[in-house]
């Protein structure tokens, strides 16, 4: 059952001597007065009481753009009745009560109490409490003695009370109200900094930039016990993990030692396998050598003797040859036959040279007609280049510039002549190619210029289209001066500094024109309304940004509050709304330009004249642009359209540009065709020309060769019929004599000796050869013999190495041997090689066995190399195997450990507490957001209504889908997720600073909270900033309270908080009647009880069931004094606000009430 407050009461607190408001049937109080009349002491006492005193801030209606210095105001003010006007009313101190009748349970009251004391402004206070059943008028506060009534002090209470509900420290009595009123210390504390916030109306204000942080920011956390331990476990499990890697690491460095060992070894048994079948396959070709040279030997002495028996065969046989051929040259004395053999070869001589003499001839002749067509072809080719260009020319003639007729009148005079290289020289090329090229400098001088046109105006459309773009997402005029000022308001959202231009906090006064604000943006100026205003916490900052990046702009810390002693000029407040604009923006406009007599205009000639304080100026003819939502809303909307304006122009302009930067381009173009054409076709010309030329030297040479191949023609056949009679002349005198056969016989005999004594040169020949090859072979058998013999030492030494190594019989070491190499080729070198690369890789692994070992990890170890026999032993004699398997059971045991506490902490820790917490914190949630969305569905607030969600962000997706359904009776289901859930951002929690909670497991992170507006043209539109500066002042600050309403039912719906109040100071300015109305019984719909303190706000509504409005004046002796007003929602009173229906009688303020 919850509690509510009935009656509060002040016992010489501040300007309060003894005062007691009744607060009937758990109603509303709304405090009415002055600024500085007293009804925020009020609030600041309730305040104490439901907090004893922590997050405690005095007079937060006083704050300044989220500022908490009070401006001198203490706990010690409070008792010694400190004023800035009078300073302490009660010099020498004394005691304090602010009490509290609570009203619940059947009625029986409840008090809580709190006592100050102090007696000067330097001292520490002395703060005690009362938690007693019954009720307020039973504490006996105050004692009565002779010298008149003072409050009890703390020792006088307790023995009046017989320590019965009584606190003697301050502590006791918060761990108990606590206990008894909020479920204890930590939801007690979520409670304190929510009364805290919602007290100060400002603080709302400035932190609704963004409804999502803000709600996030006051949500009620989780419980930090378990996050503190889930933390702890898995930092000591990372530890024990850490001893397990370090372990991990030591069995690896052991596995790798004993596989580098493992791999010299087998590299040496490779090596030694590699160099004996090296040696074997040796040894088997020395062999097979040895016998291949020997029966070579032996086959050539056996061919040896057959050529020697050849030889003297053929030695006989030449003798009788040459005996035949000395008989036959005798039987010719006069040598007929040589003579006839001799005309013979001379006229066939001839007759060859005359064969060759007519080809050549022949040759010379086709050579003559190649060069007649060849020349013929090179004029031809000429004249079609000719026509060609011609064409091209007759085609770009009708779109240049310059004329191309007297060139290709030229090149038809060349066409119609049968030798056209005569006409080349006359072709007015050069001419031309020169009037070409001044046409390409200057149409590139305007091509050139155009694209610099072009250029700029793409920039400068670039720029406006910036332009546009940034004032639009600003959504704001800005000052003209000083410069940058974008820049400077973009570095400062950057910064994330809380600094605002002075002309955003001015809201000018309905009714003044838009030529009163004009003339008032004149006056002041934009340097002065472009001052930045910041709270003083952050003004160095500000200055440190603004001193070095934007010299020109001024800053002022902003004031907490508005001294007692100043007051606004009265121009000030004609000119500006001082509830809508914000103080601190009117104290800075105010020091700037304060005069007695704000500015007027007069008219002097035909010009209208601005006056303020002597100084005269020209009213300039431009409208207001900054002071005012809706003006700056007007000037950029014109700022805009006058962008969009040049925009236009500018593009205009820009294609004509581009037009004629493309005409001038495509003339530049047909120009730079006319030079390629004149270039190439002038080229190809002078080659043709050079062609033909060629040709023409070509055909007279042959001409002068083919003379020349006739003359030495008839040459060769005089010649010819000359030696062939001399040759018919010896052929006569042969037959005469009977000699014509003995020439043939001559030659027959000498065939045959010739071919005798060839065989005998080759046979001799073929002797000397095979004795080489004999000698040869012998000295190679000799050679394999000595290699044989080394071979099978160094091949015995191998084997006897390789067994050793490989631990085999020497009678299978060549089995062994061959079964390493099978995958190598048979190839004595290329084993030799192989074993040479396995040596060097063994010693390689060596090296890096002996590296390890004396590294920082083969240290923990002391490792000893012995290389030699390939083995490692330890400080301890040990050998690696040993020290390996020790580790290996290390290790199996320490994993086996960790595991069991990993699924100890899971299961205990996270399953059954961690995941039920937030199970329940997140079910809580939804089920209260369904719940305002319930309510706010039934309520309109001027044309909107509104909407609260909270929905599922996509990063935290996964989490929440795994706590949502998790299930503790079948908790198998999500185990394995939400384990490996919790390993995957082990780093993430244990990294979280000590007292915080890991973001990833905070449940306030999971969800986007959103309010959303809905209006008859627009369904769910999400508050943001643009969102919210649209529209009256009302529409802006309802969903203020909406979410500062909604974050208190959130809070107080629990069963272990008992007293739902809510207090809020210097509320509900700019809304409108009928909104507030709404949000008042929107309250009642939450159960909240709420307390206001506002100059003109009372609780006579139809929406409140119970109220109480009480009127706070402080007279001129400071005294304050009450005048109450209870309203309930009766027939009377629905009558009391319709007029039409009452009699008109002024409603009497309850007479005012001292009580002793």
């Amino acid at each position: 059952m919850n509690y509510t407050i009935a009656k509060i009461r002040l016992i010489n607190f501040h300007n309060f001597v003894n005062e007691t408001i009744l607060v009937p049937d758990g109603g509303h109080l709304f405090l009415l007065g002055d600024n500085g009349s007293g009804k925020t002491t009020v609030l600041d006492a309730v305040h104490y009481v439901l907090t004893a005193g922590r997050s405690m801030e005095f007079n937060a209606a006083a704050r300044v753009i989220g500022r908490e210095k009070s401006g001198g105001r203490s706990v010690q003010g409070v008792v010694m009745r400190y004023n800035i006007e009078t300073g302490a009313m009660n010099p020498n101190g004394g005691t304090s009560y602010a009490a509290l009748e609570l009203s619940g349970r059947g009625g029986r009251p409840v008090t809580l109490a709190v006592g100050l004391s102090t007696h000067s402004m330097e001292e520490a206070i002395e703060r005690w409490g009362v938690i007693r059943e019954g009720p307020l008028e039973e504490i006996p506060f105050l004692i009565d003695e002779p010298g008149g009534v003072r409050p009890r002090t703390r020792n006088e209470l307790r023995a009046a009370l017989n320590g019965s509900g009584f606190y003697a420290q301050i502590g006791g009595y918060e761990k108990e109200l606590a206990r008894r009123f909020y479920g204890g210390a930590g939801t007690f504390e979520d409670v304190c900094r929510f009364l805290k916030t919602g007290k100060a109306y400002r603080e709302i204000v400035a932190g609704t930039a963004d409804y999502h942080v803000l709600f996030r920011q006051l949500l009620q956390e989780p419980e930090r016990e378990l996050f503190e331990n889930v933390v702890a476990q898995l930092k000591s499990l990372e530890a024990c993990r850490a001893d397990l890697d370090n372990l991990r690491r030591k069995a690896a460095f052991l596995e790798r030692l004993r596989a580098l060992r493992g791999e010299v070894g087998g590299l040496r048994v490779k090596e030694a396998a590699c160099r004996w079948r090296s040696r074997s396959l040796s040894l088997q070709g020395f062999w097979s050598a040895h016998d291949q040279a020997a029966e070579l030997a032996a086959a050539e002495e056996r061919r040896r003797d057959g050529l020697l028996e050849d030889c003297r065969r053929l030695d006989a046989m030449i003798e009788a040859t040459n005996q035949r051929l000395s008989g036959l040259n005798n039987t010719d004395a006069e040598n007929l036959v040589g003579q006839e053999q001799t005309a013979k070869r001379e006229c066939e001589a001839a007759a060859h040279e005359l064969g060759q003499a007519q080809a050549r001839l022949k040759s010379l002749q086709d050579g003559l007609d190649d060069a007649t067509a060849a020349l013929e072809a090179s004029r031809a080719a000429l004249k079609q280049h000719l026509k060609e260009w011609g064409r091209q020319l007759l085609k770009l003639n009708a779109e240049l510039p310059i004329q191309t007729s007297a060139l290709r009148l030229a090149i038809d005079d060349a066409l119609l002549s049968d030798e056209p290289e005569s006409g080349m020289a006359a072709l007015p090329v050069a001419a031309l190619r020169q009037e070409a090229e001044v046409q390409a400098r200057v149409l590139d001088r305007l091509v050139q210029d155009g694209e610099r046109n072009c250029s700029r105006l793409e920039r400068e459309r670039e720029r406006l289209e910036r332009e546009i773009a940034a004032r639009t997402a600003r959504g704001d005029t800005i000052p003209g001066e000083p410069a940058d000022f974008a820049g400077a308001q973009q570095a400062i959202r950057a910064s994330l500094l809380a600094a605002r231009p002075l002309y955003l906090g001015l809201e000018p006064a309905s009714g003044v024109t838009p030529r009163d604000l004009a003339a008032l943006e004149q006056v002041i100026g934009d340097p002065v309304l472009a001052t930045w205003m910041t709270p003083a916490e952050e003004g160095d900052k500000l200055r440190a940004l603004l001193f070095k990046d934007f010299p020109g702009h001024a800053l002022a810390v902003a004031p907490t509050e508005a001294p007692d002693d100043m007051r606004l000029c009265e121009w000030i407040k004609r000119y500006f709304d001082v509830a809508q604009s914000e103080p601190a923006a009117l104290i800075v406009l105010q020091q700037q330009i304060e005069a007695k007599r704000g500015p007027f205009v007069e008219k002097f000639l035909d010009h209208q004249m601005l006056t303020f304080r002597m100084r005269e100026q020209r009213l300039r003819d431009r409208p207001p642009r900054l002071l005012g939502a809706e003006v700056r809303r007007r000037e950029l909307e014109r700022e805009l359209r006058a962008l969009d304006k040049q925009l236009k122009e500018v593009e205009r302009d820009l294609k004509a540009a581009e037009k004629g930067r493309l005409q001038h381009q495509e003339e530049s173009s047909r120009i730079l065709a006319l030079q390629t054409l004149l270039e190439a076709s002038a080229a190809e010309a002078q080659v043709r020309k050079d062609a033909i030329q060629g040709g023409l030297r070509r055909e007279v040479l042959a001409r002068a060769a083919l003379d020349a191949g006739r003359g030495e023609c008839t040459f060769f056949e005089e010649r010819s019929q000359t030696l062939h009679a001399r040759h018919e002349d010896f052929r006569i005198r042969l037959r005469s004599k009977g000699l014509e056969k003995l020439q043939q016989r001559i030659h027959a005999v000498r065939g045959e000796l010739k071919r005798s004594q060839e065989e005998r040169d080759r046979a001799a020949r073929e002797t000397g050869r095979a004795e080489e090859i004999v000698r040869q072979q012998q000295a190679i058998c000799a050679d394999n013999q000595n290699k044989i013999r080394e071979t099978s030492a160094v091949l015995a030494l191998a084997a006897g190495q390789l067994a050793r190594l490989a631990a085999v019989d020497a009678d299978a070491v060549g089995p062994f041997a061959a079964g390493q190499c099978a995958a190598l080729p048979p190839d004595a070198a290329a084993l030799l090689e192989t074993a040479d690369a396995a040596g060097r890789e063994a010693a390689v692994k060596a090296e890096q066995i002996r590296g390890l070992a004396a590294g920082q990890e083969g240290l923990a170890f002391a490792f000893v190399y012995e290389e030699t026999a390939n083995e490692l032993t330890d400080r301890r004699a040990r050998r690696l195997d040993e020290v390996l398997d020790g580790t290996a059971r290390e290790l199996q045991e320490q994993e086996t450990l960790i595991d069991e506490r990993t699924v100890a902490l899971f299961r205990q820790l996270v399953m059954h507490s961690l995941v039920e917490a937030l199970q329940f914190r997140v079910r809580r949630l939804n089920e209260l957001t369904r719940r305002i969305a319930r309510l706010l569905k039934n309520r309109t607030f001027g044309s909107n209504r509104y909407a609260f969600t909270a929905v599922p962000q996509e990063p935290y997706r996964k989490i929440h889908d795994l706590v949502l359904g998790y299930s503790a009776l079948d908790p198998a289901t999500a185990e394995a997720d939400l384990r490996h859930f919790i390993e995957d951002h082990a780093q993430e929690i244990m990294n979280t600073e000590v007292g915080e909670i890991p973001a990833i497991l905070d449940y306030r992170n999971w969800f986007r909270y959103e309010l959303k507006v809905m209006t008859e043209k627009e369904d769910g539109i999400v508050m943001d900033r643009r969102v919210k500066s649209v529209g009256s002042g009302g529409e802006q600050a309802v969903p203020n309270y909406l979410l500062i309403l909604t974050i208190a039912h959130f809070l107080y719906d629990d069963e272990a908080i008992h007293l739902p109040v809510l207090l809020f100071d210097e509320a509900f300015y700019g809304i409108d009647a009928g909104r507030r109305d709404q949000l008042l019984a929107f309250t009642s719909d939450l159960g909240l009880q709420i307390f206001v303190a506002s100059p003109d706000q009372d609780g006579v509504k139809r929406e409140i069931p119970h109220s109480t409005s009480v009127l706070v004046v402080k007279d001129a002796q400071y005294n304050v004094h009450l005048y109450d007003y209870h309203w309930t929602s009766g027939p009377k009173e629905q009558n009391f606000l319709e007029p039409e229906t009452l009699v008109p009688d002024v409603v009497a303020f309850g007479a005012e009430r001292r009580q002793p």
